[in-house]
């Protein structure tokens, strides 16, 4: 059980463009049928980072296309793990991506951060994505109680591994809805 921080309306496919009315509070975020619908809607926003050169951290910028609705509180996440006296570095991040099925990057509202260094693994201790979770060994590997997971909780984001998927734990893997 969670609580979200905003509340989001995902609509029908056949009315992709429409807004739903609702609350005073609420924000409406529209589903989109493909890739090509949805890409149009997307925002790209740039953001500076932490990156390792020959073992030292520089600052960086990367761009993440996220949904425009929360573009904003991507922003001031990525400010605060930048700002973060970890200095967490960050190798390579994704946000909008035409998955399929249900998954919450389709909308803009998920964020994968490191995923070599990140997996994704079964309950069963298959791997399924990336390749390596060593918190405290990988300057990559997200920490529980770090920066990274901290900032995002902070906006009312969820990191996996907290929302014990049946399916397992994706440690690269935000998302503003849990899923």
């Amino acid at each position: 059980v969670f609580s979200l921080k905003r509340e989001f309306i995902v609509l029908a496919q056949d009315r992709p463009r429409e807004k739903a009315s609702a609350s005073r509070s609420a924000k409406s975020v529209t589903r989109f049928r493909n890739a090509e619908e949805a890409l149009p809607f997307m925002k790209d926003i740039s953001v500076q980072v932490w990156q390792l050169s020959s073992g030292k951290k520089i600052t960086g910028t990367i761009t993440i296309k996220v949904h425009p609705d929360v573009a904003e509180d991507v922003k001031k996440i990525f400010a605060e793990i930048y700002n973060g006296k970890e200095k967490f570095p960050i190798k390579s991040c994704s946000g909008y991506a035409d998955r399929g099925g249900t998954s919450q990057h389709n909308f803009g509202l998920a964020i994968d951060i490191n995923p070599d260094e990140n997996y994704f693994i079964s309950r069963s201790g298959t791997i399924k994505a990336g390749k390596l979770w060593k918190p405290g060994e990988n300057p990559y590997s997200i920490l529980p109680d770090g920066d990274v997971v901290r900032a995002f909780k902070k906006y009312g984001w969820h990191w996996s591994p907290d929302m014990h998927w049946s399916s397992g734990a994706d440690y690269m893997h935000f998302s503003l809805t849990g899923t």
